[in-house]
């Protein structure tokens, strides 16, 4: 046998346990009639006795008469063993059902749903540190475990499947303190491993997508900043997540954006920074003209790369980091001579299509090429809070597809009446592929929801708006519906640009 089919084999495996009734775990021998007399019980799929199961799975119920048990295509759902549970996790009777037909107990029908996506399994050593993780105001509680990814989705190859220890720790500003149901992970490998082919890494984001109702913004923009040319985008995935048993949803499972080979690959003399980080280990201040905070927080930067910079790597950072600040702050400045305008341009490009308030501010990433002494904007992240959000920010409204945004706030309006800047931005749109890439995000969000699949319909079936940042979106009764809004928002967006473009 082949190396690559003994590793699509043995990933294969991974995926698959052998039932077996001598696994069988102890009850209490609850008859049908003592269970039904019950306030509460649900269910568990035991990993030990179905084949194709890689963890054990827990039912759950939204009030919709129905007990829904989520399993991946390599079960069988002709023999499923499951456990009835009391309130208390108490074990009071073995069953072993056919979901080829239908099942019911009492008044309630159990119903298998199937997962197209790949799924993580993640397993706490202690589930008390991963409730008290899930509950802490911080995200300094790390929960330790391993992690079972179960690479099952049709483009996926199974060889990519897999068991490691892992751990699992709080990520995010206010997808961490604001969302309360639905919480974003830091996952961190014990060896770095490829996950799902998206590269080698020990460290990666399982991003909730929580203010998202679609789930896939993060993943469409990042798509088409690709399209567009912007280096250094991460790869992206969207995955099933359990914990302990429990079905979290669907995530965007990403590698972190760092500096290294795979990523970002700068060298000596380069710098890679991150605009207004919560906590900077390595803070870069600076002075700006647009900066909007009225409060006493001050304009800072964190040096990212080098990790460990000298003082003089510090204040030489520090001064390139400034100088881009000056030129693009100031109309009549030599942009070419400090940044790569055309990178600029493009970066704006996406920024103004997707209407993000974040555009000049939060989450914005930059690197310095020392061999060229230039700056260029990117990787784009942090996408969410895009395409209709009705908070106005420095005066600017987001709450329609038409008109002006980006090029009104921060930064950018200087930019604007930069001469160089203002040239490049059109030269990029009808010359550079920016307007080709825009109108393929179209297409982009309709692939995106369709790879999804019936995983998209239970995220919402668990979640709903329950964690959704205001939006002038229409929401519908459905994930069909909400869908439906924001491809349309796009396309509006992005016909009113080409618009006024073809007059440009």
């Amino acid at each position: 046998m082949s190396v690559i089919g003994v590793a699509a084999l043995a990933g294969a495996l991974l995926c698959e346990r052998v039932s077996d009734a001598r696994l069988a775990r102890p009850t209490l021998g609850y008859t049908d009639e003592e269970i039904l007399t019950l306030p509460y019980f649900d269910l568990l799929a035991s990993a030990a006795e179905n084949r194709g199961l890689p963890a054990d799975v827990e039912s759950y119920s939204i009030g919709d008469g129905y007990i829904h048990l989520l399993l991946p295509e390599s079960v069988d759902e002709r023999a499923v063993t499951v456990y009835i549970r009391d309130m208390e996790g108490e074990l009071l009777a073995r069953k072993v059902y056919d979901f080829t037909g239908k099942v019911m107990i009492g008044d309630w029908e159990v119903v298998t749903d199937r997962h197209v996506l790949p799924t993580l399994y993640f397993e706490s050593n202690d589930p008390a540190v991963y409730e008290a993780m899930v509950g802490s105001e911080t995200k300094d509680i790390i929960c330790e475990g391993s992690v079972h990814v179960c690479a099952e989705g049709k483009e996926i190859n199974p060889a990519l499947s897999f068991f490691s220890e892992a751990s699992l720790q709080g990520r995010g500003a206010s997808s961490w303190e604001v969302c309360k149901s639905k919480k974003s992970y830091s996952l961190r490998l014990k060896k770095s491993r490829n996950l799902l082919g998206l590269g080698n890494n020990k460290n990666w984001n399982l991003i909730g997508n929580a203010f998202d109702v679609s789930l896939i913004r993060n993943t469409v923009f990042n798509a088409v900043c690709k399209n567009m040319g912007i280096s250094y985008q991460p790869g992206m995935q969207s995955v099933n997540l359990y914990v302990d048993g429990k079905y979290e949803g669907v995530y965007t499972l990403t590698n972190k954006i760092a500096v290294d080979k795979d990523q970002a690959p700068l060298g000596q003399g380069d710098y890679f920074y991150r605009k207004q980080p919560d906590d900077p280990i390595i803070p870069i201040p600076y002075r700006s003209k647009t900066w909007f905070n009225e409060g006493t927080d001050k304009p800072v930067a964190e040096l990212i790369f080098p990790e460990e910079a000298s003082s003089e790597e510090t204040v030489a950072a520090r001064e390139a980091f400034q100088r881009f600040i000056d030129a693009v702050e100031d109309p009549g400045s030599d942009l070419e001579s400090v940044c790569d305008l055309s990178n600029l341009a493009r970066y704006y490009w996406i920024q103004e299509a997707s209407m993000n308030i974040d555009a000049w501010e939060r989450g914005v990433y930059m690197y310095y090429k020392g061999a060229e002494g230039k700056m260029y904007l990117g990787p784009v992240w942090d996408m969410d809070l895009t395409l209709g959000c009705p908070t106005p920010k420095l005066g600017v409204e987001f709450d329609t597809p038409y008109g002006w945004k980006i090029r009104e706030g921060g930064w950018y309006k200087p930019l604007f009446e930069n001469e160089e800047f203002a040239k490049a931005v059109i030269r990029e749109y009808h010359e550079g592929g920016v307007r080709e890439a825009l109108f393929e995000g179209i297409e982009e969000f309709s692939r995106q929801r369709r790879a999804l699949g019936a995983d998209a319909y239970l995220n919402y079936l668990l979640y709903g708006h329950a964690n959704e940042w205001v939006t002038v979106l229409e929401r519908g009764d459905s994930y069909d519906e909400y869908c439906d809004n924001m491809i349309g928002f796009y396309k509006d967006r992005v016909e009113w640009i080409d618009e006024q473009m073809s007059m440009e």
